[in-house]
């Protein structure tokens, strides 16, 4: 009896915009996808706490990141 395999895809992301209340600046990529949640929730954290935050092309306010997760379970219809 073989076993079949389920292949789970999940994908864990940082994701930057802008931090001004005025500007709706989202960056269209990905900033950096980490191995699970808790490495990209730390490492949005950890860019958020960075004194030297790159500027928003659009306004030229600090981005501000976050985390964001896809999760993939092949077990549901």
């Amino acid at each position: 009896m073989t076993r079949q395999s389920t292949k789970m895809s999940s994908k864990f992301k940082v994701r930057a915009y802008c931090s001004s209340r005025q500007c709706d600046y989202v960056h269209p990529d990905d900033v950096i996808q980490a191995i699970n949640s808790e490495t990209s929730y730390a490492l949005a954290q950890l860019y958020n706490e960075s004194s030297s935050k790159p500027s928003c092309p659009k306004c030229g306010e600090a981005m501000a990141f976050y985390s964001h997760s896809v999760i993939e379970e092949p077990w549901l219809p």
